[in-house]
């Protein structure tokens, strides 16, 4: 008969923490669940990022709207000087919240600015199209 060779394996406790292949999966475990999180950190700021970048934009055309209706308020009014009590309101109210658009553009921008390192697009432009804005008005 043949002989038979018997070999015993280690047998892994599982209440001991310092055998060195459960060190070693441990580690590999905690490399992966902090690659894991580092990558949901940087998809949730692309995410914020975006949605910031997309509200902005809706305000910028938000703000070309309503330049075109200050216009097109002033080609139909008889007084253009904004003190005079004829002046009219609807061109008050969109001037105020032309100003107010502004404002939040820019805290926009500055939230934008902290979110994404990086310069972007639209806040490049932003200075451009307020100071053509402002020419308009």
């Amino acid at each position: 008969m043949a002989d038979q060779h018997y070999f015993e394996t280690a047998e892994i406790d599982p209440k001991r923490d310092d055998h060195p292949g459960r060190k070693r999966s441990i580690l590999a475990k905690r490399q992966a669940q902090n690659e894991a999180r580092k990558q949901r950190k940087a998809e949730i700021k692309r995410r914020a990022a975006k949605q910031l970048r997309t509200m902005i934009a809706a305000l910028e055309r938000e703000v070309v709207n309503l330049d075109d209706g200050i216009s097109s308020e002033l080609a139909l009014a008889r007084v253009r000087d904004p003190s005079h009590f004829g002046y009219p309101m609807s061109v008050r109210t969109m001037r105020a919240r032309r100003k107010n658009l502004k404002a939040t553009i820019a805290a926009l921008s500055d939230r934008l600015a902290l979110t994404d390192d990086s310069p972007t697009q639209s806040t490049a432009a932003l200075p451009n199209d307020l100071s053509r804005v402002d020419r308009l008005a």
